[in-house]
């Protein structure tokens, strides 16, 4: 900042504003980048494919209704997550039964985590209103991300 000079306070702060105008907003290929660098921090996490979801099948009968139960299934080579999203909650369990963490995340990040009894079972007392998916990690080798569930 050689040759730059001001009389008093008021000049340099007029000088820092117009330097930091000089700046301008961050281009959108930058933000892009910086989001698409940050998705690869799962990318270690294997997929578990939906195999079965309860809103996708036909009711049997008039009395049998899903409005306030739904079950998806999601499998990877590893692990079986079943799940039932109620009207409350999400009730779950791992197939084979072990100890693990699960992860809530939305778009926005990690929202609740919760471990699983020896049993492989869960409750997720609040889920969010908009899509999510579940995270989970046994041990050392099993790290599995569900794809994204809508309610």
């Amino acid at each position: 900042m050689a040759g730059i000079r001001w009389e008093d306070d008021n000049d340099l702060l007029a000088l820092l504003e117009e330097a930091l105008d000089a700046e301008g907003d961050v281009p959108p290929d930058f933000i892009a980048a910086g989001k698409a660098a940050f998705a690869w921090r799962t990318i270690d996490a294997e997929l578990a494919a939906l195999v079965y979801d309860s809103d996708r099948e036909p009711a049997l009968t008039r009395t049998q209704t899903t409005a306030d139960l739904r079950a998806l299934t999601f499998a990877s080579a590893h692990v079986t997550i079943e799940l039932e999203l109620t009207g409350v909650g999400l009730i779950g369990q791992l197939v084979p039964p072990s100890t693990a963490e699960i992860d809530v995340q939305t778009a926005a990040g990690v929202t609740s985590s919760v471990t699983t009894d020896e049993l492989g079972c869960f409750t997720i007392r609040v889920i969010p209103q908009e899509p999510f998916r579940l995270r989970c990690r046994a041990g050392e080798t099993i790290d599995v991300l569900t794809t994204w569930i809508t309610r």
